[in-house]
Parts: C-alpha cells; sequence; structure tokens
C-alpha cells in the first residue's frame, strides 16, 4: 500500500514539474517575433519567336489566365503558311510541351488549339514549332496564349498577337533597325545613320534622358557617354504591315561617369517604312533612366543622385520633422534616416546576380502611401510580379515597412486579371491608407475601402468615372459627384479619409452643381439651373453653370465668379489661375463659345525640407539629384541594408469582382506601352498621332493607327443626296448606305448624334477634336467621314489626294474638291467635328 503511495506523489512531482517547464516554454514562443524571408529569385522561363532566323518578341510568363485579348505585349506578324517558332528559354524548368489557343480578339472565342510534344532540343534551348490551322484574314489582329508546361506540371501562359500580313518584310526591317542600333553604340559606324535624321535647332540638347529624330547626331550618338550594353537585346514588335514597322528595343547599359560606373534602362522605339528601293526612319524615340544606386551619393553636396531621367516629379514622403525620407524610383523603393546616415532598399525586383531579363522587368510600380514618424512606410506595389510568392501574377499588394526592424510586411493582395499597362492606366486615381488602418481606393469606377484589421471591404461610392471625382491627399479627402451625367448631380459628397467623416454640398432646389477641379488644396465647383444645358455639335452635353466658387474641404467659401449673361461649361487650374470656359447666348436665342475668362487665385507655398536639383556634367549632361535639407552634412556614405519579408501566417488575398476593369473606349498605345485611356476618340487619335502609336477600341479593334496613306483615295458605290434640305440628315443616309450596302432610308432624331446613333448603334464612332490630316486615315481604311463646316451644315468626305479632298455637299447640290489647306481651315473653323464609324 505504502508503495502506491510512494509511486503516486512521484508521479505528481513529475507531472507538476512537466507542466511548469512546458508552461515556460509556451510562454516563451509566444513571445517570439514572426519570421522574416528574403524574397524568392526569379524561376520562370521565357520565350523568343522565331521566324526566318530572326528572333524577336521576348515574352514573360504569366502563372494565371489573363484574357488573352486585352494583352498588348507583342504582335508577331504570320506569313501565308501562318506558321511560326517558340524558342523556349526554360531557365530552371525543364518544359515538356507547349500548348496553343488561337483566339478573335473581338468576342474572344476559340478558333484554333492543339498541343506540340515534339520539341527540339538546341543547346539551352527548346523549340516549339506552330503551324495555325484556321485561315486567317489578313490584316486583322488575333491573340494567341501560349501555355509552357513543364516537367512538375506547372503550367505557364505567354501571349501575343498574331497578325497575317502578306509580304511583311519583317527581315529587311529588323535588319535596318539592327544596322541603326549597333551605329549608334558605335563612334566609327555612326555617322553611317545621318541621313536618316531630321535634327532641329530648336530640339533640346540638354539631355540624355529623351532624343528623338530631331534631336541632333551628337546626341542620338550618346555623346562623350560611350555606354555599353549589357544583356541582351532583343526587337519587341508594337505594330506591322506590308510597308510600315513599329518596333522596340528594351535593353540595360552600363556607363562610366564622373560619379562611377552607372546602370541605365534604355528603350528605343523605332518607326520604319520599306520600299523596294530604299528603307525610310519615319521615326525615333529613345528614353534612358537611371538606375538609383548609394554608392553614388555627392558627400560634397550631400546629395543623392538620381541620374539621367525625365521623371521630374519623383515620388517621396518625409516624416514631420524632416529627417526621414522613403522615395520610389524605377519600381524600386527607398527609406533614408538622417540621423542614423541609413538608406535601406525597402523594396526591389532586381537582384545581384541579374540576368538583365526578368528581374528587371519594368511591368510593375510603387505608389508611396504615407510614412509616420517612427518611419514606418504603407506603400503598394502593383503590376507584373517579376519574381517571390506571386511571380507572374498581376496585381496590387499593399504592405507597411518597419523601418526599427528593417522587414516588410504584406498587408492586402489583391490580383487582377489584366496587364499592367491596363492596371496603372485605372490606378493613376486614388490609393490611401489612413490611421485607423482603412485603406482607400478606385476600381472600375467604384471607390471602396477596406479595413485592414477587420477584412471589411466596402463600396462608397458606385458609377464614378474620373471626371467625377477629386482627390487631396495632403488635406486627405474625395470629393465625388451623386451622378455619372453632370446635368443630373445634385450634391458633392465630400469624404474626410482620416476621421471617415462625411459631408455634401448640395444645389438649392431646382439647381445642380458640377466638381470643376481643385486649385491648392481647394475645390472648385459651380452651380446651374436644372435642365439648363447645351449640346455641342458633336454630341457632348455642356451644362450652364451660372455660377462658380472655391472652397476648403470645410466649406468654407474663399472665392465666388458671377457674370450677367455668361455660363460656365468647364475648368481648368494650372499654377495659381484657374481658366473658365464659357458660353452665352446669341441674337437668335442659341448659345455660342464666349471668351474664356480668369480667376486669379492666392499664391501659397510651403517648405521643402528635400529639393530636386539639377547638374549639367560633360558626359552625362543633365541629371538630377535629390538634396538633403539644408544644414546636414553626409560625411561618409550611408550604411545600406536590404529588408525581408515577414513570413504571413494568413491568407491577404482580397479577390475583387473588379479584377478584369472596363477601361475608358480607347486606349493610346505606344512604343510598347500605353500612353493613356481616353473617353473621346478624338482625343486619343492626338495623342497617338504625336506619339506614332496606335488607338485601340473597348473590343481591341484598332480605331486609328499612323499609317502611310494612299496617294489617292476614291471611294465608289456612293449615291449622293441632294433633296433632303438638311445636310446633316442626308450626310448620314448616305454614311449608312455606304456601309450597309443598300440604300437607307431618311434617319430619324433631331439631332446629329441621335441620327448617327440611331443608324450606327455601337459602331457610331465621333472622332471629333481630331485633324483633317489624321481623320484621313478612315478613308484609307475605304470609310467615308462626316465633317462639319460649320455649326448646322455637313459634308461627306469621299476622297483625297496629294492637295485635295472631295466631298459631297448637300447643301450645295454638288461634289466637289477643295485644296487640303482650304478644307483643313474650314474644319478647324468649325471645330474639326468628325464623324464616321468603326469596321465590324
Amino acid at each position: 500500500m505504502l508503495k502506491h503511495i510512494y509511486r503516486i506523489i512521484i508521479l505528481i512531482f513529475i507531472f507538476s514539474g512537466a507542466l511548469y517547464y512546458f508552461s515556460k516554454d509556451i510562454e516563451e514562443e509566444v513571445n517570439q517575433t514572426q519570421g522574416t524571408v528574403s524574397m524568392g529569385k526569379a524561376s520562370f522561363p521565357v520565350v523568343m519567336i522565331r521566324q526566318g532566323g530572326k528572333e524577336y518578341n521576348l515574352l514573360h510568363g504569366y502563372s494565371n489566365n489573363l484574357d488573352a485579348s486585352l494583352v498588348r505585349e507583342a504582335v508577331t506578324p504570320l506569313g501565308s503558311d501562318q506558321s511560326f517558332d517558340v524558342v523556349i528559354d526554360g531557365k530552371e524548368n525543364d518544359v515538356k510541351r507547349v500548348i496553343y489557343e488561337l483566339r478573335d480578339t473581338k468576342n474572344n472565342s476559340l478558333l484554333d488549339t492543339d498541343t506540340i510534344n515534339a520539341l527540339e532540343k538546341e543547346e539551352d534551348y527548346k523549340t516549339a514549332h506552330i503551324k495555325l490551322k484556321t485561315d486567317l484574314t489578313g490584316g486583322k489582329e488575333y491573340s494567341v496564349k501560349l501555355t509552357l508546361v513543364t516537367s512538375k506540371s506547372r503550367k505557364i501562359n505567354f501571349y501575343t498577337l498574331v497578325k497575317k500580313v502578306e509580304n511583311s518584310y519583317l527581315a529587311e526591317k529588323l535588319d535596318f533597325i539592327t544596322d541603326f542600333h549597333d551605329s549608334i553604340m558605335d563612334k566609327k559606324k555612326a555617322t553611317g545613320i545621318i541621313a536618316y535624321l531630321e535634327p532641329e535647332s530648336s530640339a533640346d540638347s540638354t539631355s540624355l534622358a529623351h532624343v528623338d529624330i530631331h534631336s541632333s547626331f551628337e546626341l542620338i550618338s550618346w555623346g562623350n557617354l560611350n555606354p555599353k550594353v549589357v544583356g541582351p537585346v532583343i526587337p519587341t514588335i508594337d505594330e506591322i504591315d506590308s510597308d510600315t514597322a513599329s518596333v522596340t528595343l528594351g535593353y540595360t547599359v552600363k556607363a562610366k561617369t564622373e560619379s562611377g560606373e552607372e546602370l541605365y534602362r534604355v528603350k528605343e522605339f523605332y518607326r520604319v517604312r520599306y520600299t523596294s528601293t530604299r528603307m525610310y526612319l519615319l521615326n525615333y524615340n529613345r528614353t534612358m533612366e537611371s538606375y538609383f544606386d548609394v554608392e553614388l551619393t555627392s558627400l560634397a553636396k550631400s546629395e543623392f543622385k538620381l541620374g539621367i531621367t525625365s521623371d521630374q516629379d519623383i515620388d517621396y514622403v518625409t516624416d514631420s520633422k524632416k529627417v526621414k525620407i522613403a522615395f520610389a524610383r524605377m519600381g524600386e523603393l527607398w527609406y533614408y534616416n538622417l540621423t542614423e546616415n541609413k538608406m535601406t532598399r525597402v523594396f526591389s525586383f532586381r537582384e545581384s546576380d541579374t540576368d538583365y531579363i526578368r528581374d528587371i522587368y519594368g511591368e510593375h510600380d510603387i505608389q508611396i502611401l504615407k510614412m509616420d514618424d517612427d518611419g514606418n512606410v504603407d506603400f503598394m506595389v502593383y503590376g507584373y510580379m517579376n519574381r517571390g510568392a506571386y511571380e507572374g501574377c498581376v496585381g496590387m499588394i499593399f504592405y507597411r515597412f518597419y523601418s526599427n526592424e528593417n522587414r516588410i510586411e504584406e498587408l492586402l493582395y489583391i490580383p487582377m486579371n489584366i496587364t499592367y499597362q491596363l492596371l496603372k492606366e485605372e490606378l493613376d486615381g486614388f490609393s490611401y491608407v489612413n490611421n485607423k488602418q482603412v485603406f482607400y481606393f478606385i476600381l472600375n469606377n467604384k471607390i471602396y475601402s477596406y479595413n485592414l484589421i477587420t477584412d471589411n471591404l466596402s463600396a462608397i461610392a458606385e458609377d464614378v468615372k474620373k471626371d467625377n471625382y477629386i482627390v487631396d491627399v495632403n488635406k486627405h479627402y474625395i470629393a465625388w459627384e451623386n451622378a455619372r451625367d453632370k446635368k443630373d448631380v445634385t450634391e458633392i459628397e465630400v469624404l474626410d479619409l482620416e476621421s471617415g467623416m462625411k459631408d455634401s454640398l448640395k444645389a438649392p432646389e431646382g439647381e445642380i452643381i458640377n466638381l470643376l477641379g481643385k486649385i491648392d488644396d481647394n475645390l472648385i465647383y459651380g452651380y446651374g439651373k436644372k435642365d439648363n444645358y447645351t449640346t455641342a455639335t458633336d454630341g457632348t452635353l455642356l451644362t450652364l453653370l451660372y455660377k462658380v466658387e472655391i472652397a476648403d474641404k470645410d466649406k468654407n467659401i474663399l472665392k465666388e465668379y458671377k457674370k450677367s449673361g455668361y455660363y460656365i461649361t468647364g475648368a481648368s487650374a494650372q499654377g495659381n489661375i484657374i481658366t473658365l470656359n464659357r458660353q452665352k447666348k446669341d441674337g437668335g436665342g442659341d448659345y455660342e463659345e464666349a471668351d474664356d475668362d480668369y480667376i486669379l487665385n492666392r499664391v501659397t507655398g510651403s517648405y521643402k525640407a528635400f529639393g530636386i536639383t539639377q547638374r549639367v556634367t560633360e558626359k552625362t549632361l543633365t541629371e538630377s539629384y535629390i538634396a538633403l535639407p539644408g544644414g546636414y552634412t553626409m560625411t561618409e556614405l550611408p550604411a545600406l541594408s536590404k529588408t525581408k519579408n515577414t513570413i504571413i501566417t494568413k491568407d491577404t488575398t482580397l479577390r475583387l469582382k473588379d479584377s478584369v476593369l472596363t477601361l475608358p473606349p480607347f486606349i493610346v498605345y505606344a512604343g510598347g506601352e500605353s500612353a493613356g485611356a481616353y473617353d473621346r476618340a478624338g482625343e486619343a487619335i492626338n495623342e497617338a498621332y504625336n506619339l506614332a502609336g496606335i488607338v485601340v477600341g473597348d473590343k481591341q479593334q484598332i480605331v486609328w493607327e499612323r499609317v502611310v496613306r494612299s496617294s489617292q483615295i476614291s471611294l465608289s458605290g456612293i449615291k449622293p443626296i441632294y433633296e433632303y434640305g438638311d445636310s446633316l440628315r442626308a450626310c448620314v443616309a448616305m454614311l449608312s448606305s455606304y456601309k450597309k450596302g443598300y440604300e437607307d432610308t431618311n434617319p430619324k432624331g433631331d439631332s446629329l448624334t441621335a441620327m448617327l446613333k440611331e443608324k450606327f448603334g455601337e459602331s457610331y464612332l465621333n472622332i471629333s477634336d481630331a485633324a483633317l490630316d489624321q481623320v484621313l486615315y478612315y478613308l484609307n481604311k475605304n470609310q467615308p467621314v462626316i465633317g462639319m463646316k460649320s455649326k448646322n451644315q455637313a459634308v461627306l468626305i469621299v476622297g483625297c489626294d496629294m492637295y485635295n479632298i472631295t466631298v459631297i455637299d448637300p447643301d450645295l447640290g454638288k461634289t466637289m474638291k477643295i485644296g487640303l489647306k482650304d478644307a483643313g481651315e474650314m474644319f478647324e473653323k468649325a471645330e474639326n467635328r468628325f464623324f464616321t464609324y468603326l469596321q465590324d
């Protein structure tokens, strides 16, 4: 019995001791901080297209499925055999087969698919031979998705457009571009390109950040810099037809400068034209941007060298004491603490052992949201993820940098099923995080708030276009109209992004209120009578505001503008001047344009401890620097450190229904990237013309491109109509009859816009604000164009040559020629109002 009692006592001691020991162990485990990990290396393969011995179109892989029709990264021209080779650089992957899908870009319907199992081995590469079976329409673009399947059953997607072009002369065009590129890199060869340049004395000669065909020969051949290419130079075909091609070369160079050895990202854009006798250089643009390197810091002036750059609006934030700064540069985020003289590379995809292909792929950007006084920084990385946990994905990652712990923590990940080029157009708007950990952002015309603590997502406002809202980060507010159409807006809602409190500006009974812009952190808005609006000739609705006010976010009115007999239709602010667009009534009671008027706003300034300065050197010409606060002297180079990622134990993914964005209907692409999104085709055409780019519609069809126009165009099969007694109605009937191939009926509707929409529906295309020379593109595509020769008179443009256009003028009852110069002046006087239709 006693033996059992001893055993029980001993077991109790053992249990008590174990409990004490393990309880201590558990407590220590709870107090441990989360672990960190370095970002994983780039692991995806890359592919190139090969035809006729030429390799081009370096494609990067996606881990998710994108809408192939939305991906406009490269165009692959196809000959009559419709075949091309896919050259696979597997890197760390053993690729076993390739699956291709051919789709119609208009409706994304699948036209052809096949699997290529027989891959040819070529040293470090594998090649898949692809021959499309579906007969393609010449000149039309189709989308192709290439899926690489590895030995580990991993699937990686690549995208290209294909276009059947008989006699594309691709080899000749690429040879010319390669020779030009090689020549500018070698002073001994460089003189051979002089004949292709169009130098202008007015062109800027002080910077290497941007040069073009009008720059001096010395500047185009790099002046005294003598850079050396590192990594591959692979052409990307942006656009191509039988005559012309637009091609981009993106690559990296190194150069020895007065500061040391520097690294630069370079992009060259060529637009060339092939003829049987010679090659023409229609356009040339080159941009050059320095990678930030703390080793290049100027101790003599206590300045961080940004180097060669076109970006004069460097994104940076500071703490309230102005002793900490975070700045974004070339897709990287840097943080500096003056008191400790420490520099941290907070975020970067760039690797120390870069291959100059994958890790430096520039399809992402960084948006700095805020910094607190401890130096902690909230920021967002958005676009294509070059490496790490989300390699190959497109999305937005919201991070927090903890400066004292030298780590970053992922707080939110929003995946998107579009390309960076489209995403950046949407995120140009606004993102903000407040002190209560509420993240605000705009996607698909919706204003969202997401609570990072409770994971609660809510839509604050919907159907809010870019011209319906105003954001001011300095005063932390966003204001938006309560209706999409300006004529229906009765209230402007104002949200304080820090407190979350809402206020509003309301129109009096029977009136409307319109948001016009902001100046110096203050709102500009105006009041008008309900239903008091006019319609411009092109169908644009203009509200007529009798009064304009400037007020701060607390509704304190700072200034008022009102003039009897005049109505404000729009406003723009530049510097401290507000320009007001106005209308007044003419003698017949209609509204007509009046001279602009101006409001001079008070000038305010704020002290900036950090500033952007510039210097000029013999080798690099104009360079930019970040100047540290006055009185601060840097005696030695900052200590450099890199952050690590916090190991996340919970899923931070927020999946939105809006993962595919509804963007404005017209996107401009130029130089291999998107250059803007527009609601109006004419504005997009103007931008594309200036940049030698193209305009793409919402169904991914080409709306306009800069082509070599035929020397003589005469559209046949158009029966002139003179008897309607209304030139607008007659022109719509002729345009509709030509498109439909039969004599159309008298259009209904009491306005030009109404008649065009009735006849053409979604195909109706308003190309107003484009110039006559740009509009003649549509004649080249066998489309007549309606042009307004006055406010209420129209002609149908049906032909052109080198000196004249041919028009059918219902008012004059005849078909006639007008000189290009006279016609241009006539249409410009009528505000360049043009209309046609989109091809089916």
